[in-house]
């Protein structure tokens, strides 16, 4: 299990930062739909 770590540690790095790119993307589609949400709303208030 060592060696397997000594050999591999380096992958950490882009394993962490698809992780953080995920997060953001999961963020932004969020955002998005929230966005859309709430014009869509102010659209059905309108007179």
């Amino acid at each position: 299990m060592e060696e397997l770590f000594r050999d591999f540690w380096w992958l950490m790095f882009p394993l962490f930062g698809m992780v953080l790119a995920f997060r953001g993307q999961a963020n932004e589609f969020a955002r998005r739909e929230r966005v859309l949400a709430e014009a869509e709303r102010n659209l059905e208030s309108r007179p």
